[in-house]
């Protein structure tokens, strides 16, 4: 068998893309319109919506850059971003390949997943990966592929398990942190108000 290999296009963006593009730029505004209240100035804070946009721009070309999904006789490996280390999983080991065309309570946006039997699995998103990449991907696996139209995130949990690989890293732990700071840097005005 030779490899596949499938990289996401920006041409396959569509509606779950543009609605993720929207959240990435609103959450920035609102950061920067409540630290204009309390910390900063007008002007300070549309400077430092300008910067965050910036380097949001530049991680979303990198990502585009590096992402790549790898289909050979031995495994199938995944890598999420141009600095991210490719995960790879045995063939021998595949048990499940999961296609949700939901997660009620996110975005519009699919996911597939492929598990391993010890729980390792690759995850992809569909919001660059066009159904033909999908189907390309699925039928290199050879497994068949249990389709869900929504599930709610319970469901998801309960269906894939935590991944292994998320308890060892202790990046997820500080990005968990990193999100609740920015939520009390965010909701700070509205905290001050109730208290005063």
């Amino acid at each position: 068998m030779t490899t596949v290999e499938i990289r996401p296009r920006f041409g396959a963006a569509g509606r779950p893309f543009w609605i993720l593009a929207a959240s990435y730029l609103v959450l920035p505004a609102v950061l920067c319109a409540s630290l204009a209240t309390w910390a900063l100035s007008w002007a300070a804070a549309a400077g430092l919506f300008v910067v965050l946009v910036a380097v949001l721009t530049a991680l979303f070309w990198l990502a585009i850059r590096g992402a790549r999904i790898w289909v050979s006789a031995d495994a199938v490996a995944y890598r999420s971003t141009a600095w991210a280390p490719t995960k790879a999983l045995p063939r021998a080991e595949l048990v499940r390949v999961l296609r949700i065309g939901r997660v009620k309570g996110s975005i519009p946006m699919g996911l597939l997943a492929v598990l391993a039997a010890d729980g390792t699995r690759i995850g992809v998103a569909r919001w660059l990966w066009t159904d033909a990449d999908l189907h390309t991907m699925t039928t290199a696996i050879g497994l068949p592929v249990e389709h869900r139209a929504k599930v709610g995130q319970l469901e998801l949990v309960r269906e894939l398990g935590v991944d292994p690989a998320f308890k060892r890293n202790p990046v997820h732990l500080l990005t968990l942190v990193g999100a609740a700071a920015v939520g009390v840097l965010i909701a700070w005005p509205i905290v001050r108000a109730l208290l005063l």
